[in-house]
């Protein structure tokens, strides 16, 4: 890429992204804060110059991030002083009384290219435990761009299909929910799993047939044994 598109302010400034990591899950917001911190969200982006391309992380509410499954009394943070029996281990939980912004940047650092740039784009990211930081002036001062982006509290989305929708899905089978969720999880894997065995035989059903228009080997003859 032409270094003289660095030269245009619009391109070259570098913005400021809030997020707020409130419900939001490590692994998912990591991903978001490690193309920002790169700059792979530009159309300028280029992978040389990941310094040029880059943009600034604040990270609020470091505290009140989201794990999935177990992972809180199974996941460990691991730490060693370079002396013999001087590992150290942290579980999550402990770590988010701790150190609550170690666990959103060790995600995050591990998804950077491991070079030169590593330690700088580091220091772009910006996490604290509250809603309060003091880059106010920082943020207000960058030009306002689409490509600036600013995530809110994770709102977990709600899927409700229509009428037609559902009848549609459960065509040909007969309908008894009653209003708990429970019965209404046992219908849909009765559903799921009648639907993949069905997927199953016709996928048989196709081999069979190819296999039937095969044509056959003739079997070798006298003289081709005998040589």
């Amino acid at each position: 890429m032409s270094r003289a598109i660095f030269k245009n302010p619009l391109t070259s400034s570098h913005l400021w992204h809030v997020i707020d990591a409130s419900g939001h899950r490590v692994g998912r917001l990591a991903t978001k804060i490690s193309e920002l911190l790169r700059g792979k969200h530009k159309p300028i982006y280029d992978r040389s110059v990941p310094l040029e391309c880059g943009d600034y992380v604040v990270v609020l509410n470091a505290h009140k991030v989201e794990f999935t499954g177990k992972k809180w009394d199974q996941k460990m943070y691991r730490k060693h002083s370079g002396y013999p029996g001087g590992l150290k281990e942290t579980l999550a939980k402990d770590m988010l009384v701790e150190n609550p912004e170690h666990i959103i940047r060790h995600a995050v650092m591990g998804m950077i290219p491991k070079n030169n740039s590593k330690f700088y784009l580091g220091q772009r990211l910006k996490i604290y435990d509250g809603i309060f930081n003091p880059h106010q002036g920082q943020i207000t001062a960058t030009p306002s761009s689409p490509l600036a982006l600013n995530i809110g509290p994770f709102v977990e989305q709600q899927i409700q299909p229509s009428q037609e929708q559902i009848d549609e899905y459960y065509a040909g089978y007969k309908l008894q929910i009653n209003n708990d969720s429970q019965s209404f999880d046992i219908l849909e894997t009765k559903v799921r799993s009648h639907k993949d065995q069905l997927k199953r035989e016709r996928r048989l059903l196709r081999k069979k047939r190819v296999g039937e228009l095969k044509p056959l080997r003739s079997p070798p003859k006298k003289e081709e044994i005998d040589n």
